[in-house]
Formats: structure tokens, C-alpha cells, sequence
């Protein structure tokens, strides 16, 4: 009894520490999970552990909150091509956090740096933020779903159409710019999805953000598959 006890407590330790190897800050400042350390954990212990470790305040960017992360990892061609477009995201546009989880790469940029309190118009600065990310989403083999957020504050009725015009202000710039419009889309959630809990002015300011999400296409899934 006691030397299964001690066989417990041992690999209880080795799979939180295993975890906490498997995160990783990359040198651009963006953060992942790296494969050779989840790779020895059990679905288990990825679902709730890397699940509630990706979601922590430990890897909240300076300035902007990513919601709906799941702390999967996706490795192969599929996985590397998107650790790529993380980096090269993270180095053009250093005031957003960019993270990557399982097969998707998010991008989330306070709506401060793009729009005035209560307004959908882009602000100079965000038009020249948002330029510098137009050669990665141009020429990427992923469809790009950019999203409005809101805080809590004031009703359904004004934040959810002040998502969905924000939302769409973003991706009108990125096509005007360049970016293919068919593989974009913009949706607005309003309040309904906060990133954090909005008791605080400073977490309110989290959840009014516009969030890119970058989802591998068609073609990048075919290649990836064929590698395997």
C-alpha cells in the first residue's frame, strides 16, 4: 500500500513537471506548448491541466486578453507551419498577444490601440499596426475569422452591433490592404464572451478587444495529412 502511494506521488510530480517544461515563452515573446514535453502526458492530464494552465493570468499580454483557448497541441507540418506564422505575427506586431494553441494562432489587439471609447472608426496607429501583420495574413494557407469584443458595459443593444462594426472596419482595412477577402470573415460577439471577468476597470479593458483567429485552410490540412 505505502509503495503505491509513493508510486503516485512520484508520477503525479513528474506530470506537473513535465507541464510546466512543455510551456514555453518562444524567443518573439509568443507563447506555445512545446511537443516534447505534452507529448508524455496522458489526454487527461492535457485537458484539465494545459487546459486551465493556457488560461492563466501567468500568459496574459500586456495589453490584451485571448479567450477560448484549450491548451492542445498539433504537431507535424501542420503545427510547424503555424508555430511560423505565430513568430512572424509576434515580430510584426509586437503590442498584440499572439499565441498559439492546438492548430489555430490567435491574435488579440486591445480595441484602445484601434478605436476611441465607443467608436468603430480605426485610429491612424491601428491602421499602421494592422499594416505591419498584411504580407503574413496575405500570403498564409490559413482562413482568418476576426472577431469584436465588448466589455460588459451599457447594453446588448449598443455592444453588440459596436462589435460586428468593429469587427468589419478591421477586415475591410485588411482587404483594402491586400488581404484576400474570401478568406476572411467578421463577426461581433458583443459582451457575450469575455476573456476575463469584468469587475475591474482594468479587466474591462481586456475584454474590449478585436481577436483574430487563424485556422489552417483546406489545402495546408491536405499537406499536413500527406506528411504523416
Amino acid at each position: 500500500m505505502r509503495a503505491r502511494w509513493i508510486a503516485k506521488i512520484i508520477v503525479g510530480m513528474s506530470a506537473v513537471a513535465l507541464l510546466a517544461s512543455g510551456c514555453a515563452t518562444n524567443p518573439d515573446g509568443s507563447y506555445e506548448y512545446q511537443r516534447t514535453g505534452l507529448g508524455a502526458l496522458g489526454g487527461a492530464v492535457l485537458g484539465a491541466g494545459a487546459g486551465a494552465l493556457v488560461g492563466g493570468k501567468s500568459h496574459r499580454g500586456r495589453n490584451a486578453a485571448i479567450g477560448g483557448l484549450t491548451g492542445a497541441v498539433v504537431g507535424g507540418a501542420v503545427g510547424n507551419y503555424m508555430d511560423r506564422q505565430a513568430a512572424a505575427l509576434k515580430k510584426s506586431m509586437p503590442e498584440a498577444e499572439v499565441i498559439r494553441d492546438g492548430d489555430k494562432v490567435y491574435v488579440a489587439l486591445p480595441s484602445g490601440i484601434l478605436f476611441d471609447l465607443g467608436k468603430d472608426a480605426l485610429k491612424p496607429t491601428a491602421k499602421e499596426s494592422l499594416s505591419k501583420a498584411v504580407p503574413t495574413l496575405r500570403d498564409s494557407q490559413t482562413t482568418i475569422m476576426i472577431e469584436g469584443h465588448t466589455d460588459s458595459t451599457g447594453s446588448d443593444a449598443i455592444n453588440q452591433p459596436l462589435s460586428e462594426r468593429r469587427a468589419s472596419r478591421v477586415r475591410d482595412y485588411l482587404v483594402s490592404q491586400g488581404v484576400p477577402a474570401s478568406k476572411m470573415a467578421a463577426v461581433g460577439y458583443g459582451s457575450s464572451r469575455p476573456a476575463v471577468s469584468n469587475d475591474t476597470e482594468a479587466n474591462r479593458a481586456l475584454n474590449r478587444r478585436v481577436q483574430i483567429e487563424l485556422t489552417p485552410n483546406e489545402k495546408l490540412k491536405a499537406q499536413g495529412s500527406g506528411s504523416n
